[in-house]
């Protein structure tokens, strides 16, 4: 691995943030958040917040004692397809945070730091739609898609095998246990663990 390379200070201009991280890969921050969230819809259009998890990995390790998971106060679109997956029920999420406050504690963990996550496009759009709408705020965090970065490395290796990208078999097939599936938590921390595997371990043997 290249050495890690240190976050800009916090009065850097927007221009020069960009142009730092236009030189520099992502993945190669002292400090990385692995984030996940839970949603009502799987249209980044419609998607509701239900819950926020992240971890936080520094300098190559996973540092659970630093870890975000907030249950936001249930929205009018959840339904009963929404509690199948997540296991979330209107009565669990009666009396929990407010989406503004979950939002801003959101931000606050994350900072400027890179995002990291398993299809994180989705998380964004659905983070950075939220954000603009309730307070007002841009989300422009450099990103780390795990499953494109194990699809990069993997194809390296193996030119003409095709890839199964499902969360599941990624996390099989690099030797990650899966723990809270569905749950925002243990998503974030399952996609950090994918990450370190791709990053610091050697890569799986698939021929059969």
């Amino acid at each position: 691995m290249n050495a890690l390379v240190k976050i800009p200070d916090q009065h850097w201009s927007g221009w020069r943030r960009r142009l730092y991280w236009y030189l520099h890969a992502p993945e190669e921050a002292e400090e990385i958040v692995s984030l996940d969230l839970e949603t009502t819809s799987l249209d980044p259009r419609k998607a509701d917040i239900l819950s926020i998890g992240a971890v936080l990995i520094r300098r190559g390790k996973l540092v659970l004692g630093e870890r975000l998971e907030l249950l936001v106060e249930p929205p009018a679109s959840l339904d009963g397809e929404s509690i199948r997956i997540h296991k979330l029920r209107r009565a669990d999420l009666e009396g929990q945070l407010p989406l503004d406050e979950a939002l801003r504690r959101t931000q606050a963990f994350i900072g400027d730091r890179p995002l990291l996550g398993y299809y994180l496009s989705f998380d964004v759009a659905v983070l950075r739609r939220h954000l603009r709408e309730r307070l007002g705020e841009a989300l422009v965090n450099p990103r780390i898609e795990v499953s494109a970065l194990y699809q990069r490395k993997m194809a390296r290796r193996y030119p003409d095998l095709h890839l199964d990208l499902r969360f599941d078999t990624l996390a099989r097939t690099l030797g990650i246990p899966v723990e809270g599936r569905h749950t925002a938590l243990g998503d974030a921390r399952s996609v950090a663990l994918m990450f370190l595997r791709l990053r610091k371990g050697s890569l799986p043997d698939l021929q059969h």
